[in-house]
């Protein structure tokens, strides 16, 4: 048997890619619903509604959900948070699959646990070898059905059962173990796949609390709570194990859980065919034993009958945080009742019993919520409701700390059998620019710090420079808020235009070469290689230093300025063709027609060109209107008469510029104007 195992993974460690169209195949196996609801009931007693539930339509839903967005996820990502000069290189996110991969299911959802983590292997391009749980065997059959009969025997396989297979399975090796059950199991999973370095994602369980404040609904809680231990017999790893609830109202809570209780069940638990049963005996001896131990004293329910495996909701009021109802995991169908002082003595005890659990149930009013969230740490977290976030198929879930490691469910299934594989291509024309590099290093270190060096916006004192972003977007209102009211109040924003002075010292501060620079480096070249070199500026331009999918930030930001009447302009010393020809490159008209206003001023002195576009806008004597941005004092004085709000942009110290006698001048860096390019868009959301 061993020997059979290891020339499977063998097989399957060879092959690395799969078409996603094997999907639908999985769909199709799992509409043989007849076959899966009896194997359920075979397994756990489940009822029908449950089995469509949690493991039929979900399946079916997950499969359909990945097929319809996986042509996206594929797709190269633009990689974020990209300095200007590195978007020349084209930096991207390539989505590879793992490898082969061991999917090790559970037995208390044995389709949902098993398939879903499967599905998003396919989705991701890998090969898998299943192995479901042995606890579970009749739906373990049906797995094994499906997936010999629909998927490609060549790149997926099931592997059926216990200790010894699933030892020889973790002696192979795999390129991702995906594991769903208890820590003691999951701890030797991790530490077979530590002598390998193989990822692992665990998907594991914890002693979950949930907290009832004085100020809950107590209604809804116990209704809520009582559904979390009553679905699939209490065996979901996310469903609380333990209760605590404030001393004035647990008389209360206790009485509204036999209210429900009554209502769901009518006719008695045991009579029911909505109540599930205990997976098996051992684990029915277990759930006895650890009632027989407590210390508290059972004040609902209690009937237990080992031949049909049935065990009645109970509801045990304990007094300690030792009792073992609390201390251990139960995965069953008890709820430990634990009365507590105030919400302080209910956070310390919840940190105490486990400090990373995989689920987190607070019930109160918002401020008491948000604290518990605040202070216990979990994998995730349902306010006034039980684990309605684990019953999202599209929603991330996963633990944190001893409750499990990595996440999956829609998108993050595809993720977590992925590697995101980052991609640079750096064209041949841009030798030139990258000699900064190479040796000898003699005189390059200040051009690599022009090129590479971050500024903080803040000082020693932690406090926050000059911001022109948020002088542009607060309308010189002084807040944000400011800003709005303004707008609300006025129908339109006080601001009219805005002047960007663009010349040798700002270009280089953007980390735009300088046309002449470009030009000599082309002429220099042989023929063929000039022919190469002519694409410069056209990669320029797809490279993304100011274009729209590379820089939609700057656009939102300009789009919004122009929705709000407010014009922009460029102005340059030297304007003439090569320069014009790199602007227009740099600004395309078709991403950044509110900027290209054909307002460039014709050669005149600074100031003069400042006064020529203001009166062009007719903004020359309306005060507060404009915004003047430039790197010289003669430009802020021109804006300053001409009644601009003006900044002077320095890649100098500016000591002793704040003592200019037109104190309405602001002074900041030239890294403002960067970082208006690069996080307009981050701005715009925080407005």
């Amino acid at each position: 048997m061993t020997q059979d195992l290891a020339s499977m993974a063998s097989i399957v460690s060879e092959l690395k890619y799969t078409p996603a169209d094997t999907i639908p195949g999985i769909a199709a196996g799992v509409h043989n619903e007849a076959a899966i609801i009896q194997a359920c009931k075979e397994d756990l007693g489940k009822p029908t509604f449950e089995t469509y539930l949690s493991e039929i339509d979900w399946c079916k839903n997950d499969i359909v959900f990945v097929t319809q967005n996986l042509p996206k996820w594929v797709k190269d990502e633009a990689a974020p948070d990209i300095p200007l000069a590195n978007k020349l290189l084209s930096p991207r996110i390539r989505k590879d699959p793992l490898g082969a991969v061991l999917i090790i299911g559970t037995y208390n959802f044995p389709m949902n646990l098993s398939i879903t983590p499967l599905v998003g292997a396919i989705a991701a391009g890998c090969t898998a070898i299943l192995k479901p749980s042995e606890s579970a065997p009749s739906v373990a059959k049906v797995l094994q059905h499906i997936v010999e009969n629909t998927l490609d025997a060549s790149c997926y396989g099931v592997v059926q059962g216990a200790v010894p297979e699933t030892t020889a399975l973790l002696n192979e090796k795999w390129d991702k173990i995906f594991y769903t059950g208890g820590v003691n199991v999951a701890k030797i999973i991790a530490k077979k796949a530590a002598e390998t370095l193989t990822p692992v994602t665990l998907e594991l369980g914890g002693r979950n609390p949930a907290i009832v404040t004085k100020n809950a609904d107590v209604r809804l809680a116990a209704k809520r709570l009582l559904w979390g231990k009553i679905m699939n017999a209490g065996q979901v790893c996310i469903s609380q194990n333990y209760t605590m609830v404030d001393k004035e109202v647990v008389d209360a809570f206790i009485a509204e859980i036999k209210v429900v209780l009554k209502q769901f069940y009518p006719n008695g638990v045991k009579e029911s065919e909505d109540f599930a049963r205990i997976i098996n005996v051992r684990q029915w001896s277990r759930l006895k034993k650890m009632l027989e131990e407590t210390k508290g004293k059972i004040v609902i329910g209690g009937d237990m009958d080992e031949s049909q495996r049935f065990l009645e909701p109970t509801v045990v009021l304990v007094d300690s945080p030792t009792d073992p109802l609390v201390a251990d995991e139960s995965f069953g169908p008890l709820l430990p009742i634990l009365p507590v002082e105030d919400l302080d003595t209910a956070i310390r005890i919840a940190t105490e019993v486990h400090r990373t659990p995989l689920g987190l149930y607070p019930f109160g009013n918002k401020q008491e919520t948000e604290r518990i969230m605040r202070e216990i740490q979990s994998g995730g977290v349902s306010v006034n409701d039980a684990f309605f976030h684990g019953t999202i198929p599209t929603l991330a879930f996963g633990g944190v700390g001893d409750s499990g490691q990595g996440a999956y469910r829609g998108k993050s299934s595809f993720d977590c059998f992925s590697h995101r594989r980052s991609v640079t291509t750096t064209p041949g024309w841009m030798e030139g620019l990258l000699d900064v590099r190479y040796p000898p290093y003699k005189g390059k270190l200040a051009t690599f710090k022009r090129m590479s060096e971050l500024k903080p916006d803040f000082d020693r004192d932690g406090k926050v420079k000059f911001s022109l972003i948020s002088y542009i977007l607060n309308l010189g209102a002084g807040s944000k808020t400011g800003g709005l009211v303004r707008q609300s109040q006025e129908g339109e924003s006080r601001l009219k235009g805005i002047i960007f002075d663009v010349d040798g010292t700002l270009w280089e501060a953007l980390g735009i070469p300088k046309s002449t620079d470009i030009l000599n480096h082309i002429h220099s070249l042989p023929q063929p290689a000039q022919d190469e070199a002519q694409t410069a500026i056209r990669a320029i331009e797809r490279a993304a230093m100011i274009e729209q999918e590379a820089q939609p930030g700057l656009n939102e930001l300009m789009t919004y300025l122009e929705g709000r009447g407010v014009r922009m302009g460029l102005c340059t010393r030297n304007f003439d063709a090569p320069v014009t020809h790199l602007l227009q490159t740099f600004l395309p008209t078709n991403t950044f027609s509110p900027i290209i206003t054909r307002e460039f001023r014709p050669p005149k002195p600074d100031p003069a060109g400042i006064l020529h576009i203001a009166k062009a806008w007719g903004l020359e004597d309306g005060a507060g209107s404009l915004i003047m941005v430039g790197d010289s004092m003669d430009d802020m004085v021109a804006g300053f008469k001409a009644g601009a709000a003006t900044v002077l942009l320095s890649s100098k110290d500016n000591e002793g510029l704040e003592k200019h006698e037109y104190t309405g001048i602001a002074i900041a860096r030239l890294d403002d104007l960067v970082a208006m390019l690069e996080k307009g868009f981050e701005e715009m959301e925080k407005l």
